[in-house]
C-alpha cells in the first residue's frame, strides 16, 4: 500500500508538473481584460463592434521576440488556402523550431471550435500580422492590449504566435492553444436588428397567409 502511495504521488508531482510547463509554453489571447485573469478553457468571443484584444504568456530567449496574429477567414468549401491537404506554418511560408509541435494548428480542431461559436467552415484563408515587435511577456493580471488586425468581421478567428530572431531564420517558438483564440461575433446590437427583423417577417406571413 505504502508503495502505491509513493507511485501516485510521483505520477501525480510529474503530472503537475509537466501541465504546468506546457502551460507555460503557451500565450493566450482574450477578449477582455478580466477574462485573462480569468483564464477560461474554451474560446473566447469578440464583438464585432470592438476592436481592442489582449494577449498573456512567456517568452522566448534571446528577446525580445515579435508576436504575430493569425486571422482565418472561414470559407464553406475546400477551396481556402488552409485546407485538409495543406499545414498553416506552410501556409504561411513560417519556419517552426524543431522543438516545436508542427502539426498544431490542426485544421479539423480550428472548424471545430468555430462551431462551438454558430459559424461553419471547411476550410480558411489565412493572413498574418506583425502587431508587437518587443514581447518579452505578460502576466494575465496585466496583459498587453492589441488592435485586432485585418478588416474584423463576424466569423473571422484568431491564434497568436510568437517568432524568435535566431539566426539563420526566425521561427515559430510558441503558438496561442485552441482554447483561446478569439471568434468574433456580431455585436449585440446588431442581433437585435436581426431579431427585430425575423419576427417583422413571420408577421407578414402571417397576414399573407390569413388575407
Amino acid at each position: 500500500m505504502k508503495k502505491l502511495l509513493i507511485v501516485v504521488a510521483v505520477m501525480l508531482a510529474f503530472c503537475l508538473t509537466n501541465g504546468g510547463a506546457a502551460k507555460a509554453d503557451d500565450i493566450h489571447l482574450c477578449a477582455t481584460l478580466a477574462a485573462c485573469a480569468g483564464n477560461p478553457n474554451n474560446v473566447q468571443f469578440v464583438s464585432g463592434g470592438t476592436t481592442t484584444a489582449f494577449v498573456y504568456g512567456k517568452f522566448t530567449s534571446p528577446t525580445p521576440d515579435t508576436l504575430w496574429i493569425v486571422v482565418l477567414t472561414p470559407v464553406a468549401n475546400n477551396s481556402g488556402g488552409w485546407n485538409s491537404g495543406t499545414n498553416l506554418w506552410q501556409v504561411l511560408g513560417e519556419s517552426p523550431a524543431a522543438t516545436f509541435n508542427t502539426t498544431f494548428p490542426n485544421l479539423n480542431a480550428a472548424i471545430d471550435q468555430l462551431g462551438t461559436a454558430g459559424f461553419s467552415a471547411q476550410s480558411f484563408n489565412v493572413q498574418d500580422f506583425q502587431v508587437l515587435t518587443n514581447w518579452t511577456g505578460a502576466l494575465d493580471t496585466s496583459p498587453q492590449s492589441f488592435t485586432l488586425p485585418g478588416s474584423p468581421a463576424a466569423g473571422d478567428m484568431y491564434l497568436a504566435f510568437l517568432e524568435n530572431g535566431t539566426d539563420p531564420h526566425d521561427v515559430v517558438t510558441a503558438a496561442s492553444p485552441w482554447s483561446s483564440s478569439l471568434v468574433n461575433v456580431p455585436e449585440p446590437s446588431s442581433l437585435v436588428l436581426l431579431g427585430v427583423g425575423l419576427l417583422g417577417l413571420v408577421g407578414l406571413g402571417r397576414k399573407l397567409i390569413t388575407a
